[in-house]
Order: C-alpha cells, then structure tokens, then sequence
C-alpha cells in the first residue's frame, strides 16, 4: 500500500494513518498474508509441487492481484493443466 485508500495520504508503514487516523490494520493484514502466499508459491515451485504452486497463488491473487502474482497464477495454470485459468490471467495483464 502506497496510500491511505481514505484520505490518499502517503503511507507510513504504521497501522493508524498519520492525517485520518483510519485504522489500515486489516488492510497491511491482507497485503502480508498476500506476500506470504506468493513466497510459498515460489517455494512449491522450487519443490517441483505444481498443485500447492497452484493454490498459493490463487490465494496470493485474491487477498491482492499484483502483475508478480498474476504472472505466477497463470504459469502455475499451466502447470496443472488449467488452461482456461491461465488465459484469464493473461488476459487480465493485457488488460492493465
């Protein structure tokens, strides 16, 4: 997260916004699970395990769609034989 998604203040790395005082909590909460996610992905994929690549990163997709774990769900697609997944993704980064 950049900015507050409230006030659009620059993010402090502090749970609490420096100007709104929104509560981000949940929302850096999100992002890390996210993170988390996408390393264990990149893991199962050092380990040759294409199926708990799959699942880390459709997890890692969901909590926050970045190119990194688009990129990485649609490879893993393929990998289990999801083409259909795989296209969607690729679609959804040509269409950013």
């Amino acid at each position: 997260m950049k900015r507050c998604p409230a006030c659009n203040a620059k993010y402090t790395g502090k749970r609490l916004c420096h100007r709104c005082k929104n509560n981000l909590g949940d929302l850096v909460d999100i992002e890390d699970r996210a993170r988390n996610h996408l390393k264990k992905a990149t893991e199962a994929f050092a380990s040759d395990n294409m199926r708990e690549m799959f699942f880390h990163a459709k997890r890692s997709c969901s909590l926050r769609r970045t190119q990194e774990a688009t990129k990485l769900l649609a490879y893993a697609a393929l990998l289990v034989s999801q083409p259909g997944v795989a296209m969607n993704q690729w679609t959804l980064l040509n269409d950013q």
